[in-house]
């Protein structure tokens, strides 16, 4: 699983919309708005490191969003499949 947490930046006048759109979707949960500087703070909650970074890129398609900065992200090892092994190996 891969936690993620984002804060996405939008026009002030969207920042509501964004949020209530960002909330209805899978794996996605917001944690805070600030209306006056246009950002909205979210988690996502995804099964891998591809998962999580699709759902992020499909907020850019809403109505208001102007940017995406991801400020942590968590993920297992097994996330990273034979590429994740010690040596190579």
């Amino acid at each position: 699983m891969t936690i993620s947490s984002l804060i996405v930046e939008t026009l002030p006048q969207h920042t509501s919309a964004v949020a209530c759109e960002l909330a209805s979707r899978e794996g996605v949960e917001v944690h805070g708005v600030d209306e006056t500087a246009g950002k909205v703070v979210v988690t996502i909650e995804a099964p891998g490191i591809d998962a999580s970074h699709a759902t992020a890129s499909g907020f850019v398609g809403i109505e208001g969003v102007l940017g995406i900065d991801l400020v942590y992200a968590n993920f297992e090892d097994e996330n990273l499949g034979d590429a994740g092994a010690l040596g190579g190996e």
